[in-house]
């Protein structure tokens, strides 16, 4: 109902009651925004992922498969924690760092699943993903926090502790072990060519890399299950308000 207010609320004045019917409507704006940027960025990485693999799989060339496989696995890891991030905490005003940083990623992201068939590039341009990422994390946490005053329920405080605990385990661990990782594995791939090129050993750190981006994959599918409910809460009481 137009006006509603929480229990043990005092009535609020009209103009507030139409700010934050005009908030509530703004928010789904940019959620929408956010979700079809989402859309067209991944797949245009997909995309161009498609095109570097035609050859690897029309010639057998079976050692570029993993990084065919691995290059998916980084689309479906961008896609589903972007979606995420919209649900949780994505609302007006529309913030440009965030929505720039997801351009600038991208950009790398694409660059990199064109180099399936190098591993030397591969590994170069993934270490340059993996840092723009990282500084996503920490742009979005700084944008979380400004917003820690709309979280109110019990619900929606369980939200923003488990939105900021997981943003920070990115930034403090996930994120650099993975710009680590990649950056070894291109010095290894330079440094010894006959090694990781030669006789295969490539395979064994893209090996590492698959398994690691699977296990990621799936720490985001369990992160939108446990944040299901609180999410709903989220939204509901926007609706209340409204």
């Amino acid at each position: 109902m137009l006006g509603a207010s929480r229990p043990g609320e005092a009535a609020m004045p009209e103009s507030t009651t139409h700010r934050r019917a005009a908030k509530t409507q703004l928010d789904a704006t940019v959620i929408g925004i956010e979700l079809t940027l989402i859309s067209i960025i991944q797949g245009l990485a997909l995309a161009v992922l498609a095109g570097a693999a035609v050859q690897p799989l029309l010639q057998w060339q079976w050692q570029s498969w993993p990084y065919v496989m691995t290059g998916i696995a980084v689309i479906l890891i961008f896609w589903s924690r972007s979606l995420i991030h919209t649900l949780s905490f994505i609302a007006w005003p529309l913030e440009f760092g965030h929505t720039f940083g997801y351009f600038i990623s991208t950009m790398f992201e694409a660059a990199a699943l064109s180099q399936v068939g190098d591993p030397l590039h591969w590994f170069a341009l993934n270490t340059l993903y993996a840092l723009c990422v990282w500084g996503l994390y920490t742009w979005d946490l700084r944008v979380v926090k400004r917003q820690e005053a709309d979280f109110v329920s019990p619900g929606e405080r369980a939200l923003f502790a488990d939105i900021v605990r997981d943003q920070k385990l990115n930034i403090r661990w996930l994120m650099p072990l993975t710009v680590a990782f990649q950056y070894l594995s291109w010095w290894l791939v330079r440094q010894y060519p006959q090694a990781m090129l030669g006789h295969g050993w490539h395979l064994l750190l893209i090996g590492l890399t698959f398994v690691f981006s699977l296990n990621y994959l799936y720490g985001s599918v369990q992160l939108l299950q446990r944040r299901r409910e609180w999410i709903m809460e989220r939204h509901a009481q926007e609706r209340a308000e409204d």
